[in-house]
């Protein structure tokens, strides 16, 4: 009997023994498997959460932004409304919009036609931006850099990218000069992409050698482009083909240019857009040699002036003189009016003449 009880207890001892080292492993391999599936399964539910989340706003505010263009008479503001999150971006042409926001690493953005998309906001073209679109946004006056719109243009194989803005005189200009050009090959310019009425070549830049009266020419890029010097052209180039042929003293101004699509060359001449500009500046007659109309013009000013230089036989006074083409002809047929001068002493000349085979810069003015 009591062997019997002996062994019985033995037996009950071995069956209540607890886990092996073995056995714990697997339940704590088990267990950890499971508190992964679960934490990845939380977090792609937080993450789908978190981007519906996002797009909702998106999509709650292109309605906001929509409806209020229509209360407001059109357009969009200039600089980010204050309804919009601080965790959603902003970035607005007049006429269209692009608000966007990032979760979980992705961006997403949303426009004025309410179509939610994944990525940044695309850049918007110079050929997209018109007349009505410089109406929408605010005055540049140099200290609201928020209301500057980038825009860029894909003409010649190459993007490039400029600062645009509405100044004083209401009109909407380049900030930078224009930076058309190719070292390596003629560039084609149709109306579709350019201030052109039939196909335009652009020649390959040149380097060296005389400047031309009549045929088209480009120099560059020349040093110190970082500076926002571009390109320089002779006017035959600026005007897309314009000569003293076709463009004798007094015969008014030139119909086409290389400004992209929707842009054009400044007129010239006392009456003309950068006379007009000036006196919006606080210049008079067309002239500004004392602050503050002078200083406006330069590079701390609205204007943004790079003092490009000129092409003759080579390159000269970079960093000196700024000097931009207008489309206006002057009373000699060997000159060009009204090249806009401004240096490092502050004088300006909104109506200047300039020899038309000089290569200078290009500025473009929204028609």
């Amino acid at each position: 009997m009591r062997d019997t009880y002996r062994s019985a207890k033995q037996s009950n001892r071995r069956k209540w023994r607890g886990f092996t080292i073995v056995e714990l492993l697997i339940v704590v391999v088990i267990i950890a498997i499971l508190a992964a599936i679960t934490v990845v399964a939380y977090n792609g539910i937080t993450a789908n959460a978190n981007e519906a989340a996002l797009k909702a706003d998106l999509k709650t505010s292109a309605s906001r932004l929509n409806t209020d263009s229509i209360t407001d008479g059109g357009g969009f503001p200039g600089i980010k409304p204050q309804f919009l999150g601080g965790h959603l971006g902003y970035a607005a042409g007049g006429d269209s919009f692009c608000v966007f926001g990032d979760v979980n690493s992705k961006v997403f953005h949303v426009n004025e036609n309410g179509n939610i998309s994944e990525g940044n906001c695309p850049a918007r073209s110079m050929q997209t931006f018109t007349s009505k679109s410089c109406s929408y946004i605010s005055t540049f006056t140099g200290i609201n850099p928020e209301s500057i719109v980038t825009l860029v243009d894909n003409r010649g194989g190459s993007v490039q990218a400029y600062e645009i803005a509405k100044l004083t005189d209401g009109k909407c200009w380049m900030l930078t000069n224009l930076k058309l050009g190719s070292t390596s090959s003629d560039i084609t310019l149709m109306p579709s992409d350019s201030d052109v009425s039939q196909a335009f070549t652009l020649p390959t830049v040149k380097y060296s050698g005389s400047s031309d009266y009549d045929a088209p020419a480009v120099y560059g890029p020349i040093g110190g482009s970082s500076l926002g010097y571009g390109y320089l052209y002779n006017w035959p180039a600026a005007t897309a083909g314009a000569s003293r042929l076709t463009n004798p003293a007094g015969s008014g101004n030139a119909t086409s240019s290389i400004c992209p699509a929707n842009w054009r060359l400044p007129t010239g001449g006392n009456d003309g857009d950068y006379s007009q500009l000036n006196t919006s500046f606080g210049g008079t007659n067309g002239y500004a040699s004392l602050s503050p109309a002078a200083d406006k013009w330069q590079n701390g000013g609205p204007f943004k002036g790079a003092l490009s230089g000129n092409y003759y036989m080579g390159y000269g006074q970079q960093g000196a003189y700024g000097r931009l083409w207008s489309s206006s002809a002057s009373d000699s047929n060997l000159q060009f009016s009204h090249e806009h001068t401004f240096g490092a002493n502050g004088v300006v000349s909104p109506a200047a003449s300039v020899n038309r085979n000089l290569g200078i810069a290009v500025r473009c003015l929204v028609r």
